[in-house]
């Protein structure tokens, strides 16, 4: 049985931070129960959130402002192949993902980088209570071509 890791509350607001401007809708395509959805609301009152309760490799793709994800990790080609489709739905994507997802493939990292990666945000090893998995979160803007990058809110985040 696979264990169930929810995205924390304070990730979920450091995530929602993060989306720039007043998109018209967004999408978050792998809601679980609903944490990041709810800090999305809280931050975009007035910003329809699609939360679709379906399977999302399933979903036809439609056009949104932001894709805002937290993708399962396992199995982990599940999660890279959420994260490629993202794209077809917006060429802004906020998604959490493994640390491994940017350093264990330098074949990936250029396929990422080629979608537009712009900002690698380092969380602490904690972040999944119960977990071990080190995560960041990656920022896509479609065309950026130039510098990553990189923070680190592992020095000084209290979650425990």
């Amino acid at each position: 049985m696979e264990a169930d890791f929810q995205t924390p509350e304070w990730v979920c607001e450091l995530m929602a931070g993060l989306v720039e401007g007043q998109p018209g809708i967004i999408l978050e395509p792998t809601p679980g129960k609903g944490n990041l959805v709810k800090s999305l609301r809280n931050k975009f009152p007035s910003t329809q959130v699609h939360a679709p309760n379906c399977n999302f490799l399933q979903l036809d793709p439609y056009n949104v402002d932001v894709v805002v994800a937290n993708p399962p990790f396992s199995p982990m080609r599940m999660g890279y192949e959420m994260l490629y489709r993202f794209f077809n739905f917006s060429g802004y994507v906020i998604a959490l993902m493994p640390w491994l997802t940017i350093i264990n493939s330098e074949n990936r990292l250029e396929k990422l980088k080629a979608h537009g990666l712009c900002e690698i945000i380092h969380l602490p090893r904690r972040a999944f209570k119960g977990s071990r998995v080190q995560t960041c979160i990656l920022i896509f803007k479609q065309g950026h071509s130039g510098d990553i990058l990189f923070k680190d809110v592992c020095r000084g985040q209290n979650n425990d």
